[in-house]
């Protein structure tokens, strides 16, 4: 496993165990919320490159093949964002049009933002791994002003997980002989977080009706000791209340980073009605099945099971 990947293997056992109440500088507190989608595409990376003229530093472009982009201990739409692949681009191309790139400071890619300011990585830097490459600069004015981090991304990504979001890099400069450090007196009071214990994987299981109106059957499987354990099983009568109903489970903290592994089957018997309405029963010669894993809650979200082939409109 390579290091960006233990590190946000890290941030997530610590999500997973409940660990999301954070305080950071000047008393900003709260239970933050994380996002890390799916890796980035190929093609992408390629568009990029073939859009920048330039690779992207490794460590960089590692991070963005585990998850491209990520919103990191989010106090509401305060917190550490990192853009899409996609979004770096356009925001790159716009930022040269608009100015805020300047032109003779256009040596730098945009590609998140921290407190009221943006991410750069400037792109002579980046060519080499030897040379710090992170920069930060406000949200206004132009790249004639920047701040030097002072590491790559790989450093940079693990100090911002430590400093539980914050611009560590400026935790230095404060001197008590010439500045004021300014807190809130009063601080909202904010719940504070519950150690949640993170579900390993789940088995959920679609039964499908031997009637064409008649209901879904859904098992909802937890693990216990290495054993299929039933939590719940329910009836519903169309898939898109099946996919409610795990979605509303799913959404728990303890399955946000779940294997879930969904198993839809046909019944062995299939009832249809005759001319007279009579319920004519038949065996299902070839009951369609489909196995479907996923690596977490966002990913299911992104992808929900689909119903099985015939049918669509239940």
């Amino acid at each position: 496993m390579n290091q960006i990947a233990v590190v946000l293997d890290g941030l997530k056992q610590k999500i997973s165990h409940g660990s999301t109440f954070i305080q950071r500088s000047y008393n900003s507190i709260g239970q933050a919320t994380f996002h890390l989608p799916k890796p980035v595409k190929p093609e992408t990376l390629q568009a990029f490159q073939t859009e920048f003229k330039q690779p992207l530093p490794s460590e960089y472009q590692t991070f963005l093949e585990l998850h491209d982009g990520a919103k990191l201990f989010m106090l509401g739409d305060e917190g550490l964002v990192l853009y899409p692949l996609e979004e770096v681009i356009e925001k790159t191309i716009e930022a040269k049009e608009d100015g805020l790139i300047d032109e003779d400071y256009d040596h730098y890619w945009i590609i998140g933002e921290v407190n009221e300011g943006y991410l750069l990585i400037h792109t002579e830097h980046a060519k080499t791994e030897d040379t710090p490459y992170m920069y930060w600069k406000y949200h206004e004015g132009s790249t004639e002003d920047t701040d030097a981090i002072g590491q790559n991304f790989g450093t940079f990504l693990e100090r911002s997980i430590i400093a539980q979001g914050d611009m560590y890099w400026e935790f230095n400069i404060f001197d008590v002989r010439e500045d004021d450090y300014y807190v809130e007196e009063e601080t909202e009071h904010v719940q504070a977080g519950v150690p949640i214990a993170s579900e390993e994987r789940v088995r959920i299981e679609i039964e499908y009706p031997i009637y064409r109106r008649g209901g879904f059957i859904v098992s909802f499987y937890t693990y216990e000791n290495g054993k299929p354990d039933l939590w719940w099983r329910s009836d519903y009568d169309t898939m898109k209340q099946v996919h409610r109903s795990l979605l509303s489970t799913l959404e728990e903290p303890r399955f946000h980073f779940t294997e879930i592994n969904v198993f839809q089957k046909e019944a062995l018997i299939w009832q249809n009605e005759d001319a007279s309405g009579e319920l004519i029963a038949k065996r299902v010669e070839h009951p369609q099945t489909q196995i479907m894993q996923y690596d977490g809650y966002q990913a299911f979200v992104n992808d929900l099971p689909r119903p099985l082939p015939g049918w669509e409109k239940a």
